[in-house]
């Protein structure tokens, strides 16, 4: 498990990173950056929560073939309950979890990513979006989901 020192080594960039210019852009590549660092990821997307649309707006990706400002329909899922209504983050270790989560899990699944770990993103009790990851199966683990909250958390002046 990640120490406290180390945790205040790759936050303390982020925070820096939430009062420069050119937002919501540079926090977006700190986060992106970070989560690079401390897990490794073969694609990253940042989705910003639109409550009563049934509707996630991607606000960031590492990847072209997720575009920013396209909307993905995760609202009215299984896994929607659990991450936007519920607060919850969410580890999917295997193609089979990535295939119940995501509508789009094809496209995932033929990147080589079997696994996603999803942070929600909260403020003032609700949830305002979520940092998504996703590499090769079995890439992260319960414990790597305790710092990825943490650094999931920093988005939050960006998506409210």
């Amino acid at each position: 498990m990640t120490s406290l020192a180390t945790s205040a080594d790759y936050l303390a960039p982020l925070l820096r990173a939430q009062s420069q210019l050119n937002q919501p852009h540079t926090l977006f590549r700190a986060v992106q950056d970070a989560c690079e660092a401390r897990f490794g990821f073969r694609f990253l997307t940042v989705l910003k929560n639109l409550p009563g649309t049934g509707n996630v707006m991607r606000m960031h990706s590492s990847e072209a073939d997720y575009p920013t400002g396209a909307l993905k329909p995760m609202g009215l899922t299984e896994w929607g309950k659990i991450v936007l209504d519920g607060g919850q983050s969410w580890l999917g270790n295997s193609r089979e979890d990535v295939l119940w989560a995501f509508p789009d899990a094809e496209l995932i699944l033929s990147k080589g990513c079997e696994a996603c770990a999803c942070a929600p993103v909260r403020w003032a009790g609700r949830c305002v979006g979520v940092l998504s990851l996703n590499a090769e199966r079995d890439a992260y683990s319960p414990e790597d989901m305790v710092d990825m909250t943490l650094i999931a958390q920093t988005l939050a002046p960006a998506l409210i």
